[in-house]
């Protein structure tokens, strides 16, 4: 899944993309990733419980 998600990500930029870009793309697509995955497991806040976290910190 790695390297197919790697080879989606570096055809979707133009030919001239720096290595920085390639990079940037392919954090930005695993933290969507990771979000997705997370959603679908429940791993969610709702706002209510976001704002007392943060109001604890």
């Amino acid at each position: 899944m790695m390297k197919e998600l790697v080879i989606e990500v570096t055809r979707s930029l133009p030919d001239n993309a720096t290595l920085a870009e390639i990079l940037d793309a392919i954090l930005v697509r695993l933290s969507i990733e990771k979000g997705l995955q997370d959603v679908e497991a429940g791993n969610t806040l709702t706002t209510e419980e976001l704002l007392r976290k943060i109001d604890t910190c």
